[in-house]
């Protein structure tokens, strides 16, 4: 769906439905508008495939404020400005519904649809030949696993637990957050963060919902072998955007470079 301008015929009908509310033309003039600057994305690019959101999500290119705020993103703001970001550019689905698998991914394509996919130079040194190069990163080049089509969402734990898993959404990480900041408030004096973050993923055991706390009481109290089968299950499962692209010299080799949130990427050298 792409941007367009609201032509005579679309005013005249908004017009004549607003029965002289000169407020409601102006409400539904913005309304339309905001409508028409939305972007429908193809779901099924998502690293989940979108098979989790049962509504047509849109997307808007960012505001001057929002490439403000992502240039300005660091280890301590990094959460709070991303889902605010998210909040005010995906439409179609609550911010906190969005998976966490899936939340980077549509930052990178706000920053694509924002700057028509300029591209972003990383510099980058090659071991095998001393060359020193620039590379021009665009979006294709992300590397996106995708969810499995066949997974299967019920695991048999060594000790004959059944368990359901699920992937967290904005929502749950948020809830670990707090549980992190605040252990006590859960009867904790702390909380383990690698075992809380594999907590998230589990939703049933043997046919009952479990909360995240009751979850990570689970977990925690797990025998080695179980958890160690487990735990290489959950390894299997990742589905999102790598944190690294590949750049292949002239000399053919390789090269991984990281993938940096810096100023240069939200704010490119646009002349």
């Amino acid at each position: 769906m792409q941007s367009k301008k609201i032509d005579g015929e679309e005013i005249n009908n908004i017009i004549n439905n607003s029965n002289g509310d000169l407020g409601a033309v102006a409400a539904a003039l913005m309304n339309q508008q905001k409508n028409n600057n939305q972007i429908e994305i193809n779901k099924s690019l998502l690293p989940s495939r979108g098979i989790f959101y049962p509504n047509q999500i849109f997307v808007k290119k960012l505001t001057t404020v929002d490439i403000k705020n992502l240039s300005l993103v660091n280890p301590i703001n990094f959460d709070a400005t991303i889902n605010g970001i998210l909040a005010k550019n995906v439409f179609g689905i609550d911010v906190n519904d969005i998976l966490s698998g899936d939340k980077m991914w549509f930052i990178f394509y706000l920053r694509k649809i924002t700057f028509e996919d300029l591209p972003y130079e990383i510099k980058y040194n090659c071991e095998s030949c001393g060359n020193a190069e620039v590379y021009n990163m665009y979006f294709k080049d992300l590397i996106i696993t995708q969810l499995d089509e066949k997974f299967d969402y019920n695991y048999l734990m060594k000790n004959n637990d059944n368990i359901v898993v699920g992937f967290p959404r904005i929502s749950d990480e948020i809830q670990e957050n707090i549980m992190i900041k605040d252990p006590e408030a859960y009867g904790k004096s702390t909380f383990d963060a690698d075992l809380l973050n594999i907590a998230l993923f589990i939703k049933e055991i043997n046919g009952k919902k479990v909360s995240i706390l009751n979850a990570y009481n689970y977990i925690y109290s797990l025998d080695g072998m179980s958890f160690t089968a487990f735990s290489n299950y959950m390894g299997n499962i990742y589905f999102g955007v790598k944190p690294y692209i590949k750049i292949k010299c002239k000399c053919g080799s390789e090269i991984i470079s990281p993938l940096v949130f810096n100023a240069e990427y939200f704010m490119p050298n646009i002349k």
